[in-house]
């Protein structure tokens, strides 16, 4: 395709500010941008704008080949917005993201909350959260994921200060599926006295919550000069602390005045959990027969509680 005549930006932002400052000022250039661009530019545009959280980490080649564009393409666009090079519109895009990010403390989002229940803006922001999760359950990266955590040797799943919660429920379910699957929800000495043995057949599970404690930053370290290949579950700005990893899930998380309230991370964190079972599903169906016969023998649950699911659910579990 011949490059389009209006490819040739008029100001270099090599160096100086992006022409955007937040998420909606890169939006707003987008759409204002979007009557006149044509074929390759105007795909790249829509899928920018469709997937916004990851394009900080992606490579040029990596963009191209999820947008159905050229190389060459993603390069010009880039040019279009201002940029002589396609890291620096990366760079411009994080920083937008990371402007809007709310990092304030619980303390100080309590006191500038506005009067009246707050509880309507937080359900509208976990709704559209949990809906904006179909597109990232199809794509590659999600099944990547799931391929890592299935295929490695042993399991460490982890998750401090608010992602702690988030990192015992993943643990739970996945220790059913792999047995010898690890959990950690602080940096403590029996963590440093395990650390010393994680190879790159080992895979991690780390979830990160809004404000990511330093203990996440640690963990993360550990895992990189051991060489274990990493899934990061993170909202927005903890990925932005924390950089990317092998494979990295980016979900939204609503904050109240008081919580954070990641219903469609534990969403995702669950589904993922099923993706492994999926994986190897022979294996799968032995270990949850394994852990049902166990867990009967020593009356783990109530005997006579009825069963959850749904009715065909049910009948295809069988007595």
């Amino acid at each position: 395709m011949p490059p389009e005549s209006h490819d040739h930006p008029t100001q270099d932002h090599s160096t100086r500010a992006a022409p955007f400052r937040d998420r909606q000022g890169l939006t707003d250039l987008l759409h204002r941008e979007l009557p006149a661009l044509t074929g390759a530019q105007r795909v790249l545009a829509l899928h920018v704008l469709a997937h916004l959280e990851r394009v900080p980490f992606l490579s040029a080649t990596d963009l191209a080949a999820a947008a159905g564009v050229s190389q060459s393409s993603v390069t010009r666009f880039a040019a279009r917005l201002g940029f002589t090079r396609y890291p620096h519109f990366t760079t411009g895009v994080g920083e937008a993201l990371l402007h809007d990010a709310p990092a304030h403390a619980p303390a100080e989002r309590f006191e500038h909350a506005p009067p009246g229940s707050p509880h309507a803006a937080v359900l509208r922001g976990e709704t559209l959260a949990l809906q904006a999760l179909g597109p990232l359950l199809d794509h590659p990266d999600f099944r990547r994921a799931a391929s890592f955590l299935a295929a490695a040797d042993h399991v460490v799943v982890a998750g401090f200060a608010a992602a702690a919660a988030l990192a015992v429920h993943a643990s739970l379910y996945l220790s059913r599926l792999r047995p010898g699957t690890g959990l950690h929800t602080s940096v403590d000495a029996a963590l440093m006295t395990q650390a010393p043995h994680w190879t790159p057949r080992h895979a991690a599970l780390l979830i990160a919550a809004p404000r990511p404690a330093t203990d996440t930053v640690r963990f993360l370290g550990l895992l990189r000069a051991q060489g274990v290949p990493v899934v990061l579950v993170g909202d927005p700005a903890s990925v932005a602390v924390l950089g990317a990893a092998d494979v990295t899930l980016v979900v939204p998380v609503t904050l109240g005045p008081t919580t954070a309230v990641p219903a469609a991370m534990l969403t995702l964190v669950s589904l993922l959990v099923d993706a492994v079972a999926l994986e190897q599903p022979e294996r799968s169906r032995h270990a949850l027969r394994r852990f049902e016969h166990l867990s009967a023998a020593g009356e783990l649950f109530v005997q006579g509680a009825p069963r959850t699911g749904t009715h065909e659910q049910q009948e295809e579990a069988g007595p």
